[in-house]
This record gives C-alpha cells, sequence and structure tokens, in this order.
C-alpha cells in the first residue's frame, strides 16, 4: 500500500511552501495534484515530472510500496476533497496517510488585503468545545470592517485587475510582481506549447548536427526544446560547432545557462528584423544555418538569410495551439472590471481574437492593452487595438513595471483633476 502524505500547497506560490511540504514532495516517488495547486510546483522541474492527476489516486492509493505526495490548495484541513477521499477509505487505512500543513488560502488574502482578525473572545475549539488555542493578546471593539489596515490599497496597482495571457513559471513570476503592486491578477493562458507530432526530423538534424554553422534561437522556448532534446538523444553538446544567433538578452540568457555564449545578438530592435540586421554585416553565403522553432515561427530572417545565399534548414520542435479561455476572464472582459491585458507575443493577440465575439471585441477595446515589443503591438494596431504602453526590451520585468508606470500617472491624473 502506498504512504501518503496530503500536502498543503498554500495560496499557491511556491515561495509560500513550508520546509516540511518541500521534503515530502522531494521524496515522494509520485506528486498528484489538487485543482488549483499545479502553481505552487513552478520552477521544481523534478517534481513537475513525477506530477499524477488526483483523479488517479483513488485506483492507485492501494499500490504496494509508493511514497506518494498529494499537493491540495491551501491546507489539508480545509479542503472538502480530502475529507471526500479519507471518508472513503477503511479506517485500517489512515495509519499510510500523513498531513503536511499549508497556509490557509483564506488566511493569505486577509494578509494580502490587510485585514486583521479579532482576537478578543476568538478560539479554536475540538469536537467537544474544548479549546485548542486562543487568541487573547488584545482587546478588540467595533466593527471587523474597522480591524482593516489598508496597505493593499497604497499600492501602485492596487484595484486594478489585470489579465496575463501565458503560462509557465516565467509568467507566474510576473503575476507574483503585479500582485505584490496590488493588482489582481487573472491567468489565463490562450494557448499552449506541444511536442511536435513527431520527433524524427529533429532527431535526423541533431545526428548531423556538427555540419552546421550558424544555429538561430528567437525565442527562450526554442532553446529549452532543443537543448533538451539533444540531451534525451544522448548527444553532447559539444558536437554543436556553430556559431549561435540569439534575437534579444533574455535569450542569449537561457542560451548561456547551457555553458554558450551567443556569437551575435541585436543591438536595439530585439526582433527578426533587428537580428537581420545584425547579420548585415556578417558574410553568410554558403553558410548552413539552422533555425529551430515553433509553427508561428516567421519566415522574414530566413528568407532574408536565404536572399544572402545562405541554406537554411528550418525545424519544428514545438506547436503552439490554442487554449480555451478562463470564464473568469469573460466574467472580467464583459462585466467591465478588466482594467487591462498584457500581451507577451503578437499570437497571443491573434489567438485571443480568434476566440471573441464581434460584441466581445468592443468590449476589449475599452481595456488598455500593453505590448512587450514592437511586433506585437503591430499586431493589435493590426486588429485596431492600440498599445497603451510598450516594454523597452522584450522582458517580462519590464513589461511588468510598464504596466505599473502607466497606472501610476493614470491614478496622478485622476487625483489633480
Amino acid at each position: 500500500m502506498q504512504v501518503l502524505t496530503i500536502v498543503g500547497g498554500g495560496p499557491g506560490n511556491p515561495e509560500l511552501l513550508t520546509q516540511a511540504a518541500e521534503t515530502a514532495l522531494d521524496r515522494a516517488e509520485i506528486i498528484y495534484v489538487g485543482s488549483g495547486a499545479l502553481s505552487a510546483l513552478d520552477g521544481h522541474a523534478d517534481w513537475l515530472r513525477r506530477v499524477r492527476s488526483e483523479e488517479d489516486l483513488a485506483e492507485e492509493f492501494r499500490l504496494d510500496g509508493i511514497q506518494a505526495a498529494w499537493l491540495v490548495p491551501g491546507t489539508p484541513s480545509l479542503c472538502p476533497a480530502v475529507k471526500h477521499f479519507l471518508e472513503k477509505l477503511d479506517p485500517t487505512e489512515w495509519q499510510h496517510v500523513s498531513v503536511v500543513s499549508g497556509i490557509p488560502e483564506a488566511i493569505s488574502m486577509l494578509d494580502e488585503e490587510g485585514w486583521m482578525i479579532p482576537a478578543q473572545g476568538a478560539a479554536l475549539t475540538d469536537g467537544s468545545g474544548r479549546e485548542l488555542l486562543v487568541w487573547r493578546n488584545h482587546r478588540w471593539s467595533g466593527m471587523l470592517a474597522n480591524a482593516r489596515i489598508a496597505w493593499r490599497q497604497k499600492k501602485p496597482l492596487a484595484g486594478r485587475k489585470l489579465a496575463v495571457l501565458r503560462s509557465g513559471a516565467k509568467s507566474r513570476r510576473m503575476v507574483r510582481w503585479l500582485e505584490e503592486w496590488g493588482a489582481e491578477v487573472i491567468l489565463c493562458p490562450v494557448s499552449r506549447l506541444v511536442d511536435p507530432p513527431s520527433w524524427e526530423s529533429c532527431d535526423r538534424v541533431i545526428e548531423r548536427v556538427e555540419r552546421f554553422d550558424w544555429v538561430i534561437f528567437t525565442s527562450g522556448e526554442a532553446v529549452e526544446r532543443w537543448f533538451e532534446r539533444m540531451r534525451s538523444t544522448g548527444q553532447d553538446v559539444r558536437q554543436l560547432r556553430a556559431k549561435i544567433a540569439v534575437v534579444g538578452p533574455e535569450t542569449a540568457v537561457r542560451v548561456r545557462e547551457r555553458g554558450l555564449v551567443p556569437e551575435l545578438m541585436p543591438e536595439s530592435e530585439y526582433s527578426q528584423e533587428g537580428l537581420a540586421q545584425a547579420f548585415s554585416a556578417v558574410p553568410v553565403r554558403g553558410s548552413v544555418v539552422l533555425f529551430p522553432g515553433g509553427q508561428k515561427n516567421r519566415t522574414f530572417l530566413g528568407d532574408y538569410l536565404r536572399g544572402r545565399g545562405a541554406l537554411v534548414e528550418e525545424l519544428l520542435i514545438y506547436e503552439n495551439q490554442p487554449a480555451p479561455l478562463e470564464v473568469a476572464f469573460y466574467q472580467a472582459l464583459k462585466g467591465g472590471s478588466l482594467d487591462g491585458i498584457l500581451f507577451t507575443a503578437s499570437s497571443q493577440v491573434e489567438y485571443l481574437i480568434d476566440q471573441l465575439k464581434a460584441e466581445d471585441r468592443r468590449h476589449l477595446a475599452r481595456v488598455a492593452s500593453f505590448s512587450i515589443g514592437p511586433l506585437t503591438s503591430r499586431t493589435l494596431m493590426h486588429y485596431g487595438l492600440e498599445a497603451k504602453a510598450e516594454a523597452s526590451e522584450p522582458s517580462l520585468r519590464l513589461l511588468a513595471e510598464c504596466v505599473k508606470s502607466y497606472f501610476v500617472k493614470e491614478n496622478d491624473n485622476h487625483v489633480s483633476h
């Protein structure tokens, strides 16, 4: 039978996992993940490789000799799914279950919103009425509304509701920045990245990787997936004798994390056009160029290099597929409570527009759009939308800062009028 540890994931921020929770997750051979708890694993690739749906738990619980963890949002004692699961077990099976507490989501919300719990007379009791924990250090009077220390209201994005349209650990980091500045954030990916239908073409290219003179990366995703595929096929990165060109600083960081140094990067405009400008001073006639990426990759740079006599091989290593919009996004858009949308790629504009009806698009025109760069801004303009602000470089941190600056200025304008 499994030894199951039910782990409280807290409010979904990996930084708020307890040390006991991290230990339990490290030890687990299988990690079952409950609804709303997956974000607590962001940035932990080793944990994510062991993730299974909590729907499998009921069938697999009685497997012999498995050390497992079940990650639930908040803390186990406040999770209805845990209560339902334990009620179905025979009492003799409870000895195989242990619990690691997490920060209750309600408590986290109280802290975030600046509410203080009145201490006078507040008590936690067991079923017989015996007091387990009592707060009697302070005397409180008045309504609970008077117990609010409104530090959140003083934050630059207090009262703002924003939507982020991409997923992943880096996006959740950006969400945390926005939330730290007081915003309410809807994480609503409009697309998802998946493996190509077959790795056959990629594996053939890896087998002859030494023939390439240049490898071009125009996204961090392409860097991660290319080198991960090399690793999984048993190829040594040292076989890659090619020079590496990258579209911008963040992509360059991903390459350097692999122990390699990019040879070429645009000086200013971090786009395919900027990289083409950087290549303008480089002799490329007769060079063999590998350009791995997704099916949404633009052809501008490849066409430019071919026009200068290079042999360019574009290689599909991931696909970008549409993902259905979250109900929360629709409700905020139609209800007029959505203040801004952060676009981190031009494809997000297209995927969002494709899913909206004509009436919803009219609502969209009233929401502030924020762009990560010139290409995304041009795509917004193509659909009749204006980027209220654009990041000076294609960086999630700079985009978040851009949003903060815009609303701070808007708040100041309201105060002055």
